[in-house]
């Protein structure tokens, strides 16, 4: 997961290599007399937007967390996509519109450039990077702590935990008393101090963690932590107690936010049912050509408060996929058809389920719906899994655009993570980023079963 700080700072070189872009390519194809930003501003404008809004959409921003080459090709895809928008946009514009001559020249030269310092960035990443050095203050289910930050903080290096010795082996060694939490943090060059949920903590640690994180040490409650640059909420960590009295869960607070979400989804519905009805018509057709069987699968799923309704879907698989029950779907399922791999891939077996949302028992955005045969099993097992069914499912999600099909229990276990988060910091900017994360998906669809 990339933090908010390295994305701005990442975002600010490519507006730089787009502004130096626009500069060279000025001084280059346009009359002397004439200034690229003063003279041709609307194109600019629309250059650097559009640019920025597509390298966002495709998070052309996972260089070090991912193969340079997959790098590479969310950066063409994303400067294709920037270059002919800008150009549509500013085409309204005489005097503000750039020729053939100044658009190929841009599109080469901001390509270089942003594909340039991914590739010193992807090069260097170990000594431009500073690791966290991580003092532990208690140590319960310290392994799965272990765990936690090599997801989410795979360069962080836990230097052991303050609290009773020989309690813990998985948390690294034992440093001393909580009393002398601060000081060992200093003798050990700590860059943060991660409070876990058992940290033996009185009135006077307290006083003195709380007076170092007003100096500026970053002393942290893992959940909080974890929530905040993950964006899943670990099931290892979090108890009832610290839902309760963390903020968040406003859709089940605020009626104000629940109509306002309703409204949103009949008017996106109803929008994409327009703009989509072409594909979903030739993809009807091609169904009923390659196999046997209807176009529609109809299928049970649980909905909000743990009711089932139908959903539907374009048929993917053969007509009698599940005639021995229902199954987790697998990588390369051989039930699923060769069409039906691809409308899979980009979801477009998805969008029946626009009907769904205008009858009221899906949202837009929000929790995959399961099968009860599943949610049955998934509730005995996994803890707070009933959470998930407090607010409507979703066509789209945070744990859809975030972790790959899931295909297992455990698959399902870390969806929830991605789940509870959603329902927690529910709002409409957020549903936003999951719209465009969304898109993302579509145009480099990995993980669909």
């Amino acid at each position: 997961m990339i933090s908010a700080y390295r994305r701005a700072l990442l975002q600010t070189l490519d507006a730089f290599c787009l502004l130096l872009s626009l500069a060279v390519t000025g001084l280059l194809t346009i009359a002397g007399d004439l200034n690229v930003f003063f003279d041709y501003t609307g194109a600019s404008l629309f250059t650097v937007f559009f640019y920025l809004l597509f390298f966002y959409i495709t998070d052309a921003y996972k260089v070090g967390f991912e193969d340079f080459k997959e790098s590479m090709g969310r950066l063409l895809v994303a400067c294709v996509l920037g270059i002919l928008s800008s150009s549509v946009a500013s085409y309204a514009f005489d005097h503000w519109r750039f020729d053939r001559e100044t658009l190929g020249l841009l599109f080469l030269l901001s390509t270089t450039f942003c594909l340039a310092w991914r590739w010193f960035y992807y090069r260097n990443a170990d000594s431009l990077t500073h690791p966290l050095r991580i003092l532990l203050v208690g140590v319960d289910r310290a392994g799965k702590v272990r765990q936690l930050l090599q997801e989410g903080l795979p360069k962080a290096s836990i230097l052991g935990y303050v609290g009773e010795k020989g309690q813990g082996e998985e948390a690294g060694p034992c440093l001393g008393a909580p009393f002398d939490a601060l000081k060992i943090a200093q003798e050990h060059h700590a860059t943060m101090i991660l409070l876990l949920p058992d940290a033996p903590i009185d009135e006077d640690i307290a006083h003195d963690l709380l007076m170092a994180k007003l100096g500026g040490r970053m002393v942290v409650d893992i959940r909080s932590f974890y929530e905040h640059v993950v964006k899943r909420l670990p099931l290892s960590q979090i108890t009832e107690e610290w839902l309760l009295l963390s903020e968040g869960f406003s859709l089940n607070t605020r009626g104000s936010l629940r109509r306002l979400k309703r409204a949103l989804d009949v008017m996106c519905s109803l929008l994409l049912l327009v703009f989509t009805a072409p594909i979903m018509l030739i993809t009807a057709i091609i169904i009923r050509l390659e196999s046997p069987g209807p176009i529609i699968y109809r299928q049970d799923r649980v909905g909000l408060f743990e009711k089932e309704f139908t959903v539907y879907k374009f048929r993917s698989m053969c007509a009698d996929a599940e005639k021995n029950g229902a199954v987790w779907a697998k990588a390369n399922d051989s039930r699923v058809t060769r069409f039906g791999r691809f409308i899979r891939k980009v979801r477009i077996d998805e969008l029946p389920q626009i009907w769904n949302i205008l009858k009221g028992d899906m949202s837009f955005i929000g929790p995959r719906p399961e099968r009860m045969a599943f949610v049955q099993k998934l509730k005995e097992d996994i803890p707070y899994y009933s959470m998930r069914h407090t607010v409507k499912p979703g066509l789209t999600g945070w744990a859809q655009v975030c972790y790959p099909y899931g295909a297992n229990e455990e698959d399902a276990r870390f969806k929830l993570e991605y789940d509870l988060y959603y329902i927690k910091n529910m709002s409409l900017l957020l549903d936003i980023h999951i719209i465009f994360k969304t898109i993302g998906v579509v145009l480099f669809p990995k993980g669909a079963r």
